[in-house]
Order: C-alpha cells, then sequence, then structure tokens
C-alpha cells in the first residue's frame, strides 16, 4: 500500500521527533560537559593565576595551546570515527579527555599547565566534528540546523550552569588541603569519564541498526537520507573534500569568529570582575544571565533558517552583533552597558551555530563530509588558539582589554561579509519541513 502524502508527513513527522528526544538531550549532555572542561580554566585563573605565579601571558598562551593539539588530530580522528563507528570512537575521546581534565588539579608549573592543555585538545580532537557527522546521518537536510542548534545549545547552557557552579567550587579552597581551582578541575573533569563510559551503551552508530525506531519509521528515514546522499554534488572523495573552496571557506570565516569567542570564553570572567568588582559567585550569576539570552537567540534563528532554507543571511547577521558587541564593550565607560554589550559577542556567536554547521554536510556525503567537517573546524581552531592568546599579550602591553576587543570585533565584521558570499544549499528541498519536537 503507497502512503498517501499526508500519511507521508504525518510518518516523517513521529520518526524525527523520535530521533530528537533519543539523541539531542544526550548529545547536548556530553557537549555540555566537554564545554565546560575546555573554558573552566576561565574560572579557574580567579585564583589560580594568583597562587601560581602566572602572567597574563602565560594563561592566555596555555588556554589557547589547547587548540593546537586539537588542530593537529581533528581530521584523523574524524575520519577513524567513520570507520570504527561514533559509538566507539565517542566513548574513547571522552575518557581520555575526562582524566587529563582532572589531571590539570596538579598544575604547578607553566610548563606542566602547558602540556596538560596541549593533551587535553589531542583528546578531545573529532568529538564536535564527530557529532556534526553523527547528526547528518539521523537528520534529513532540511531538519538539520534545527538540530544542530539543539544540540549546540550546550555552549551556552554551559554558561548557565558552568558559572554559577565553577563560582561555587572555587569557594572550596581549603577543603581537605585542596585549593578551590582543584576542586573545579577534579569535580568538573570526571563526569566525561562516567559519561562516555555510558555511550558504548546508549548510541547506535546508524539508523539502519537501531531498534527504537519502528520498521516504516526506519525504512523512511533510511530511504529518505540514501536519496539526499544521491541528490548530493558527487564529491566522495576525502582528498577533494580537503582542497573544495567552500570547505576553506567556510574555515575561514569561524576562524575569524573563533578567535573572537574563544577569547570572550576564557577571559569573560576576569573582565566582568575587574567592571565590577564581583566575588567570584557573582561573576558566575552574570555568565549565567548573559547565556540564557543566547540560548534563546541560537534556537530562534535556526529554526527561522531552517523554515526559509536561507543560511548565508542567518550566518552574517549574528556575527555583525558579535562585531558590535566587542566594540561596545572596548569604548563604554559604564560598566552595566559595557557588559550588556559584550553579551552581544556569545549571543551572535553562537546563534549562527546552526545555520553555519549545517552547511558542510550539505556538500559532502560519507568519509567526505566527515574530512570536510573536521578541516573546517581544524581551520577554525587556529582562530580558536589565536584570540586567547592576542587578549592575554595585548593585555599585558596596554593593560586593558581595549584594543584586543576593537581587533577581535573588527575579525567577527570580516568574517560577516565573507558569510554573504556563501552560495545557497544545492539540496534545498522547496518542501516545508515538518517540526520535529
Amino acid at each position: 500500500m503507497v502512503p498517501t502524502a499526508a500519511n507521508a508527513k504525518e510518518l516523517s513527522a513521529v520518526t524525527l521527533r523520535k530521533i530528537t528526544w533519543r539523541l539531542i538531550p544526550f548529545l547536548f549532555l556530553l557537549y555540555t560537559i566537554a564545554w565546560l572542561d575546555r573554558v573552566n580554566v576561565g574560572f579557574a585563573a580567579l585564583e589560580m593565576n594568583a597562587d601560581l605565579g602566572f602572567s597574563s601571558v602565560t594563561f592566555g598562551f596555555g588556554s589557547g595551546i589547547f587548540f593546537l593539539g586539537y588542530c593537529l588530530f581533528e581530521i584523523p580522528s574524524n575520519i577513524i570515527l567513520e570507520r570504527v563507528g561514533a559509538r566507539l570512537w565517542i566513548s574513547r575521546i571522552m575518557v581520555t579527555w575526562g582524566l587529563i581534565s582532572a589531571s590539570l588539579m596538579f598544575v604547578r608549573t607553566p610548563a606542566v599547565f602547558y602540556l596538560l592543555r596541549f593533551l587535553l585538545g589531542v583528546a578531545e580532537a573529532g568529538f564536535f566534528p564527530g557529532v556534526i557527522y553523527y547528526l547528518s546521518l539521523w537528520y534529513p537536510t532540511a531538519h538539520r540546523a534545527r538540530a544542530i542548534a539543539a544540540f549546540m545549545t550546550a555552549v551556552p547552557v554551559t554558561g548557565l550552569i558552568g558559572g554559577p557552579l565553577s563560582g561555587a567550587l572555587l569557594e572550596l579552597d581549603g577543603l581537605h588541603g585542596l585549593a578551590g581551582w582543584q576542586w573545579l578541575f577534579l569535580v568538573e573533569g570526571l563526569p566525561a569519564v562516567i559519561l562516555g563510559t555510558s555511550v558504548l551503551f546508549y548510541l547506535k552508530d546508524r539508523p539502519e541498526t537501531t531498534s527504537w525506531l519502528a520498521p516504516p519509521e526506519r525504512d523512511w528515514l533510511v530511504e529518505t537520507l540514501a536519496a539526499e546522499r544521491r541528490a548530493c554534488l558527487p564529491r566522495p572523495d576525502i582528498r577533494m573534500a580537503l582542497i573544495d573552496a567552500t570547505v576553506w571557506k567556510l574555515g575561514v570565516i569561524f576562524l575569524l569568529v573563533a578567535a573572537g569567542f574563544y577569547g570572550y570564553s576564557f577571559w569573560a570572567p576576569l573582565v566582568i570582575k575587574s567592571l565590577t568588582g564581583l566575588g567570584n559567585f557573582k561573576v558566575g550569576l552574570v555568565i549565567a544571565a548573559i547565556s540564557a539570552v543566547t540560548i534563546l537567540a541560537m534556537l530562534l534563528n535556526s529554526y527561522h533558517s531552517d523554515r526559509t532554507g536561507e543560511r548565508a543571511l542567518h550566518i552574517a547577521v549574528p556575527l555583525s552583533l558579535m562585531a558590535v558587541g566587542f566594540a561596545g564593550c572596548a569604548l563604554m565607560r559604564q560598566p552595566v552597558l559595557a557588559i550588556v554589550a559584550l553579551a552581544l559577542v556569545p549571543l551572535g556567536h553562537c546563534a549562527s551555530y546552526g545555520p553555519f554547521w549545517s552547511m558542510p554536510t550539505q556538500f559532502f556525503t560519507g568519509p567526505a563530509a566527515a574530512a570536510g567537517i573536521a578541516l573546517v573546524t581544524t581551520i577554525a581552531n587556529l582562530g580558536s588558539f589565536a584570540g586567547p592568546a592576542i587578549i592575554g599579550a595585548l593585555k599585558a602591553r596596554t593593560g586593558t582589554h581595549v584594543e584586543s576587543f576593537l581587533l577581535l570585533g573588527g575579525m567577527a565584521l570580516v568574517a560577516a561579509l565573507l558569510a554573504l558570499r556563501i552560495g545557497p544549499s544545492p539540496t534545498r528541498s522547496s518542501e516545508q519541513p515538518a517540526p520535529i519536537v
């Protein structure tokens, strides 16, 4: 019996809803822990820098060196994930990064700080692009931006939860002979080990192997994704993906904005404290408030991008807001207005996530998609290394964050202009997508 259009639409809606409720909350939790362990050094710095005598240059370089390790192993890691399956490889990634993150509690010298941050990047390499690739195996193109945005709300949610949590952990200073920043690394590192083990039992590598979809649902999903892969531009070769101009253009755009966002992520607690004189816990609450607004912007922008099928403007406009935020924070003299401007930085950056990261999987499939996504993140993370280091070096030279914020704002504006040159999706369907939640 051939299903009617109404029945097919209902089947797709039910199937996508099941996938969303099964995968997104779990992947969201994993990314929350990943992000927390990546940027909690910014909160640790509120006490660690003084305890260990770390300068702005030492802290900025140590924060950013994470991304050198990350970049070196990003592409190989994602190619391995595509071959051995997401379940096994994501589990390996999480267990190793959790152990290394907790080990940061033993830092005493700049050399050890640099080494462990570098190894943390090596361990985590492949997690984010691996999940983006994994979602492309479960979501048709027209639904992908919202799925990615829902997963990536973990970034601002980490600020919402992690800010107050990190501030509270710093208050444990002296408990059982450990400094507050040591408790922070220990308590926030070990959950990755536990969750990494659970990945082996929870995730399935592909829709074909799942038992929680009914046969008609599974058949519809497999056939829909297969049809999209056949319609995709014929670029199945890994080498072609690595030299493709679109991939490099996407990488350069996010290199420019990643420099600013990671500069914000690592330095925001120190900047807010210097502007307001607030205590550690209250600084965490300010970060949490900024993150709450950011979550709403992410979801609304990605939802509208999927509904309209437009990507470039949905990337360029948020990145322009990010540029305004950096400039405003640098130039405002009134602390409250400066912090309001600072809030535009994560809001703009994160709002672009869904539309941006849905694009690489529209141009490639299979191993080429895994390699292409990994290359974009590799290029972008060169900026992630540069951002914290730039702020640290300029702050040591000038004593303020003004010059570095103006520079990072200019880079975000250039990225917004480049985003306007991204072409439309070659696989966009004219049919409006069914809701997935």
